[in-house]
């Protein structure tokens, strides 16, 4: 193995920029999507006064509304605004008075229309199509659920287009008549009715859109797939809402991912990496570290996974993903592959493709003291991925108060979780350095396993209690899992825009104790230095249960069939000074 020395110096930002991507482009999924048109019957602009036709009227009302002597209303102005630019004054009169004289079909354009702040979502009706969904009665329901910054847009490549696409748009003008003004004025704006068969336009937009049912466009510019549409705890329906999962998750990733305003260093360990091999195969990468006095500059660490998979021309596509939930982790080891700690986890989704940036700063004391370090990645299955993993060092603050120096591993390891489970992990004594300005306990704990029926679906799916006591009890915590007895935790909005990976090809929607399908495990930190003797010994202990109602009860045991419950855990003692 030869070694690689990938550490950038200087600050480094993701190459998506709110400015239009020159590309170049492509209809692969990840790949840049680029300029094209599309007339859409949303955009019969013009018709201020709103009679049902564009004519001088409309250009007399502009006019004075422009003079100051009328003020439109919201609708209004997003009738007037015939250039987009988010103001109504002579140039969108002159646009209208062209309008008058020369009637045509109005035009969404997205190169001119892109900002980076909005995704968009295509959705074709096509001649092999089932119309059940096209014809979902949740429509409502997709306008409820949906974030404010995503645009949808509606087309038919059957021979009845035009017809398809217009009783569309008037199942939505009913919805829309029970809004607010406000709310009619921005759904009009982004709702696009198509009313040309889809195969008409360019080819790049043909070959991305107009063979499948939906497909994206994320805040990178990226064209993006559509996952499943049903619902996974029965795998029974399809729901259009559900297309609202994939804009919320657009906005997680993007929040996550792109940080203009942060400075930091990037170390690519792996770059579209080609990940395979038997059952658990591990993947390693030599990197060369900053120095123990570099790394101490630094106010914090995250970790960036794209869990691609890869079709059969090794592009980017979910149907090359593993059809199960695997757990993911990655340790930093010793140059010669010894001393192996778990520094981040992950949980990969059902035949989806996961995108996540973790703040795992406590590890910056994991890179000590700098120089070469072996990085592995593990997958719990067997695994086919296109693997990118990088580990972003943020530039500290100048007078940094502290920073992690030191971690001591605590519990480490699976343990099957029955009667037993309390003696596997028996009391650490520690100590702690004189100069030691902070003391952290930091773990990943996740459930996994159900056993047989006597196993009360645990660990995966029932609530267990971590408790912790230091030093005899002068400081105690614990950390339960509640969302493990919630049968549709995972697939709430209230969690896909925390990073679940959305519309999995599983039974992704059942809460699991301590994490979700196609989401990251934030590590579990409590600050403990109140409780620690600086400069003696000093001890903390463990126990865990299971939990019923309001009692705490012993783990079941497994009578030996399925998969025997066990908690995977990794904790440590992370000490700043």
């Amino acid at each position: 193995m030869n070694r690689l020395l990938i550490f950038f110096i200087g600050a480094s930002i993701l190459s998506a920029q709110y400015d239009f991507n020159e590309g170049p482009y492509g209809s692969e999924y990840f790949d840049i999507a680029g300029p094209f048109t599309l007339v859409d019957l949303n955009l019969e602009l013009g018709d201020v006064n709103s009679d049902g036709v564009v004519n001088i009227l409309d250009i007399i009302a502009t006019v004075n509304h422009v003079l100051g002597y009328d003020v439109f209303s919201d609708a209004q102005i997003a009738q007037a605004d015939l250039n987009f630019d988010d103001s109504v004054d002579i140039l969108d009169i002159v646009a209208l008075a062209s309008l008058v004289l020369s009637p045509e079909p109005s035009a969404w354009d997205f190169e001119t229309q892109w900002n980076g702040e909005e995704s968009y979502i295509f959705f074709t009706l096509g001649p092999t199509s089932s119309t059940t969904l096209w014809n979902a009665n949740d429509a409502d329901d997709l306008l409820e659920d949906s974030p404010n910054n995503v645009h949808y847009f509606f087309l038919s490549n059957n021979s009845n287009y035009f017809q398809d696409v217009r009783d569309k748009r008037g199942e939505f003008d009913l919805i829309l008549a029970n809004m607010s003004e406000e709310e009619q004025a921005h759904w009009k704006s982004h709702l696009h009715f198509i009313p040309n068969k889809c195969d008409s336009h360019s080819e790049e937009f043909v070959d991305a859109v107009c063979g499948i049912r939906s497909i994206s466009i994320d805040r990178f510019q990226r064209w993006r797939e559509v996952g499943y549409l049903g619902n996974p705890a029965n795998f029974s329906g399809t729901y259009i809402s559900y297309l609202a999962h994939e804009a919320l998750y657009f906005n997680y990733e993007f929040g996550a991912l792109y940080e203009p305003d942060e400075e930091y260093d990037e170390i690519t360990i792996f770059e579209r990496e080609h990940y395979t091999g038997g059952w658990a195969a591990t993947i390693t990468q030599l990197v060369e570290f900053p120095s123990n006095e570099e790394l101490s500059s630094y106010s914090g660490l995250s970790v960036e996974l794209l869990r691609g998979c890869p079709d059969s021309n090794m592009n980017y596509s979910d149907a090359g993903c593993d059809d199960y939930d695997r757990i993911a982790h990655m340790y930093v080891c010793d140059e010669d592959g010894s001393n192996c700690y778990e520094i981040s986890r992950w949980i990969t989704p059902f035949d989806r493709q996961p995108h996540h940036l973790t703040d795992i700063s406590p590890f910056i004391s994991a890179l000590r003291p700098g120089g070469t370090r072996m990085i592995k990645f593990q997958e719990s299955g067997w695994p086919n991925s296109l693997l990118t993993l990088k580990l972003r060092l943020y530039n500290g603050i100048e007078e940094q108060e502290s920073s992690p120096q030191e971690y001591l591993p605590v519990w480490n390891g699976t343990v099957l979780f029955n009667p037993d489970y309390d003696e596997n992990r028996p009391p650490v004594v520690f100590e702690i350095p004189e100069n030691a300005i902070k003391v952290e306990f930091v773990s990943y704990i996740t459930g996994h396993g159900w056993g047989s029926a006597g196993c009360y679906n645990c660990a995966e799916f029932c609530n267990s209690r971590h408790n912790f006591i230091v030093n005899g009890g002068t400081g105690e915590f614990s950390k339960s899992h509640p969302e493990a007895s919630d049968n549709n935790y995972c697939m709430e909005l209230e969690t896909i825009v925390q990073g679940v990976v959305p519309n999995q090809y599983g039974t992704w929607g059942y809460g699991r104790a301590g994490w979700c399908p196609g989401m990251d495990v934030a590590p579990y930190i409590v600050d403990i230095t109140d409780f620690i003797s600086i400069g003696e010994e000093n001890i903390i202990d463990y126990d865990a249960c299971r939990v019923v109602g309001n009692n705490c009860v012993t783990p079941p045991t497994c009578q030996g069939d399925g998969y025997c419950p066990e908690i995977a855990m990794s904790s440590y003692l992370i000490i700043s000074y």
